[in-house]
């Protein structure tokens, strides 16, 4: 394509293209600088592209992506689309790319080779940026780094020494180009996370086949599927039998077997087997869509640690300026006074911080959990009590058949009941029927013949058996409307109550014949993950429940729970949360329903489980997207080791950096050394955080 300047949209122009590089000038980047981190973020999260580089003076963006993942009208569509409403405004420091490098390694070398008045002019022209940044933050009245750059470089180029100021200028540079690379680094990482790559898929329309590219699909269409396809969209199993390897939804390293009616996810892969699925969400509706967006909101989060570290940064600033003064008071040394300026603490402590946090929800998506932002991280280290919502938290959603009791064996005996009810209860989509008919097949129970079957909404299921009058359902059914008789069987019944059972009765001709008691179906992970969670340092666990105070309480005790809260309303669990917080506790509650989002919000954490609900998920901190609990465990255990780091960072940098300014004030460094030690420490300290990602750096 030629490169010409093309006007996008109002405000937005295409200034230069490349292959996978798009150069544009965006009016609004100049108008509100303060939302280039934002705007960065808003870039990273979308398919394709892996690293952006932003000058909000002049609103430029540079974009660059891969061609084979995206296209630039693809790219051009969503920038346009970016809506600066919903932007959040952060400081953003000037970005530094190899050409400022090279032009400062070309302005040393002239500085090391013309007389100085001629090297003047270079070394003011290469210095000025420095040194008007500097300016500019004196006059907004703030001490920051850019004031002790300036002040450093300034001093040796008052002195006509120009070649201390450019050695300092390329050293400053290159130190700030790499830790900024550093940083866009781990973003470019954890943006890349679980991105579907864009490309051909075969659909079936109108019966015939058509070859599409994946980004063309449109909701309905059949995609047909084979070993080594990646699934372009959230769809459902039509036909066929695939082993699905889904490791990078829910960080599973085992493939699993999906057939006719099976969920499939954005971005797994077929590893075996040809399958039918119709693409039911699409686009920016899929779930990876919705995990990129996660992951663009979590990269814009900042934790109350950054805050503290930023804080202290600026205040080490006051510190080295009076180290300084009083250096230059007691010697009148020129050098000394630079070399102690250019010992800088806020990259370090600024820096480190957040890359160390991204790194740790690097290594969290790696294992199928989700993290938003910082702060969820340090909320997790703090946390003191879990709140275990119980459907689909501690249980899986769904019941299971533990006990069938016969009153009558000759007449039904327990198999025998067993298969009758589940012959009955195939028709209803209830989900005791459906535990009930999963269990005879598990049994591998025969089918038995029956009459036709009548649903009694909220009661109960009628048919004829072998001429008999069969029903099932609750106690109060077939005692108010059948008048069937209990006393004679009240303990065995007490019995099974007594368990936590939920029990379905059978009667024949209106005498009671049989009952099946189902219980909820717990994790088997459960309590070991409750006994894990104690040892992190949890002292306090508590369940929220809709059941019965007897069946909430048998729960609690069976999982060695300290607490439970039975017959909860979604409003009942926010007060039961809050409560706990005018404890002076801080709380994390994990749920995964529509109701279960406020408390979600309210909560200090909140955790949703992989089958939760968008909204559940929208209001959490973090997202499991394997359905076990141990991803609890590892988000407390990654929370522990990023904080651990953290604070290893701050002393280690205060350490060192003290070391080095002490040495600049004795006079054992020159600028040139104090600034090289200087940065070699920080990019140290960033890379320490940035190898998190991969493994603990604390043990």
């Amino acid at each position: 394509m030629p490169d010409r300047e093309v006007t996008l949209a109002p405000g937005i122009r295409v200034k230069h293209r490349l292959p996978g590089r798009l150069r544009l000038s965006m009016t609004l980047l100049a108008r509100f600088p303060d939302g280039a981190n934002w705007l960065r973020h808003q870039l990273l999260a979308l398919l394709g592209v892996t690293r952006v580089r932003l000058r909000p003076a002049i609103g430029s963006v540079v974009i660059e992506y891969h061609p084979d993942q995206t296209d630039e009208s693809t790219l051009l569509t969503h920038v346009a689309g970016i809506d600066w409403q919903q932007r959040t405004e952060s400081e953003h420091e000037p970005e530094y790319c190899g050409g400022d490098n090279l032009l400062n390694a070309g302005g040393l070398l002239l500085a090391q080779c013309l007389p100085r008045r001629w090297a003047a002019l270079p070394t003011l022209l290469l210095t000025g940026e420095t040194l008007a940044e500097g300016v500019s933050s004196l006059t907004r009245r703030e001490l920051n780094v850019e004031v002790l750059d300036a002040l450093a470089v300034g001093l040796s180029v008052l002195r006509g020494d120009n070649r201390t100021a450019m050695l300092t200028q390329t050293l400053l540079t290159l130190g700030e180009y790499m830790e900024q690379e550093t940083s866009r680094h781990s973003d470019a990482l954890l943006a890349s996370l679980l991105r579907p790559q864009e490309h051909s898929v075969w659909v079936e329309r109108a019966g015939e086949r058509h070859q599409i590219r994946s980004s063309a699909l449109t909701i309905g269409d059949v995609m047909l599927l084979g070993p080594g396809d990646t699934i372009p969209a959230d769809g459902k199993v039509l036909r066929g039998v695939g082993l699905i390897n889904q490791a990078s939804m829910t960080g599973e390293s085992v493939p699993v077997r999906r057939e006719k009616g099976a969920w499939l996810y954005a971005g797994t892969q077929v590893q075996e087997g040809n399958i039918a699925v119709q693409a039911d969400r699409v686009g920016e509706a899929s779930s990876i869509a919705n995990i990129r967006r996660f992951i663009s909101e979590s990269l814009s989060q900042q934790s109350e640690t950054q805050k503290v570290t930023q804080a202290m940064a600026d205040r080490r600033v006051a510190i080295t300026l009076g180290v300084g003064g009083a250096v230059f008071a007691l010697t009148r040394d020129w050098r000394r006074l630079a070399s102690v300026f250019l010992v800088d603490y806020a990259c370090a402590l600024k820096l480190s911080t957040p890359i160390a946090f991204k790194s740790i929800m690097y290594r969290a998506a790696q294992s199928g959990l989700l993290l938003k932002g910082g702060r969820a991280i340090e909320q997790l280290a703090a946390v003191d009590t879990v709140v275990f919502d119980k459907t689909g938290t501690l249980t899986h959603g769904d019941m299971q058949v533990t006990e069938v009791v016969s009153f009558d064996p000759e007449r039904a005996w327990a198999e025998r009941l067993l298969a009758i009810a589940a012959s009955v209860e195939e028709h209803s989509n209830h989900p005791l029927a459906k535990a009930v008919v999963a269990s005879a097949h598990h049994h591998a129970l025969p089918h038995i013949n029956h009459g036709e079957v009548e649903y009694v909404i909220a009661h109960g299921l009628l048919c004829e058996l072998d001429g008999h009058r069969m029903a099932i359902g609750s106690r109060h059914f077939l005692e108010a409307h059948y008048q069937v008789v209990f006393s004679p069987y009240e303990a065995e019944i007490s019995a099974l109550a007594q368990q936590g059972c939920h029990l379905l009765f059978i009667s024949l001709d209106e005498r009671l014949v049989g009952m099946i008691g189902l219980q909820d179906n717990v994790r088997a992970e459960a309590l070991e993950v409750i006994a894990q969670l104690r040892q992190s340092g949890i002292d306090r666990i508590v369940l929220l429940t809709g059941d019965r105070v007897e069946k909430a309480q048998q729960l609690a005790n069976a999982l060695a729970m300290d607490e439970c809260v039975a017959e909860c309303t979604p409003e009942s669990k926010v007060d039961v949360v809050q409560a706990l917080q005018q404890q002076g506790r801080n709380v994390l509650f994990i749920g995964d329903g529509v109701n279960d989002a406020p408390v979600l919000a309210q909560a200090d954490v909140g955790l949703a489980m992989n089958q939760s609900t968008e909204l559940a998920q929208q209001a959490a901190d973090a997202v499991l997207m394997q359905d076990s609990l141990h991803g609890v465990v590892l988000a407390r255990e990654l929370a522990l080791e990023a904080m651990k780091l953290v604070h290893s960072n701050i002393a280690l940098t205060e350490w060192v950096n003290s070391g080095i300014m002490l040495t600049a004030a004795l006079g054992g460094l020159s600028p040139g050394g104090s600034a090289l030690l200087h940065n070699g420490t920080t990019l140290a300290v960033l890379l320490r955080a940035l190898a998190a990602r991969r493994t603990s750096v604390t043990r």
